[in-house]
């Protein structure tokens, strides 16, 4: 079960301004918006896949985003696309998970993942 959002610890990195990040047992929560609870609740399987699909950089599938979904784990079956300012991913057994980030959110991600600044998280 999820933990109240009052009981995180959430950490702010220079480099993602506008995102928090906080562990949560075995999932990372990532909060953009004002509301009490964390937009997003990622598993932790789901969260290394997706770091080290980000850390790939330029050798990655996250390099050039378009509306095309475009494959970034075999193992999850992660999917990932962008279209109306949004990053669309989804993962599990055909797909059936997905989130959609904003896309200056999803870079502020990818920033604070590509500089360790949340290696803590999972490390």
């Amino acid at each position: 079960m999820a933990s109240p959002p009052d009981q995180l610890t959430w950490h702010r990195p220079a480099v993602a301004p506008d995102v928090a990040f906080a562990r949560d047992d075995e999932t990372v929560a990532i909060s953009y918006t004002a509301g009490p609870a964390p937009d997003l609740r990622i598993p932790g399987a789901v969260w290394f896949a997706l770091r080290a699909e980000i850390c790939a950089g330029d050798r990655g599938a996250f390099r050039r985003l378009t509306a095309a979904w475009t494959p970034w784990t075999p193992a999850a079956g992660g999917l990932a696309a962008e279209w109306d300012g949004h990053v669309h991913l989804r993962y599990g057994y055909l797909g059936s998970h997905h989130i959609k980030i904003p896309a200056p959110v999803w870079r502020q991600i990818c920033a604070a993942v590509r500089t360790g600044a949340i290696n803590h998280l999972t490390d």
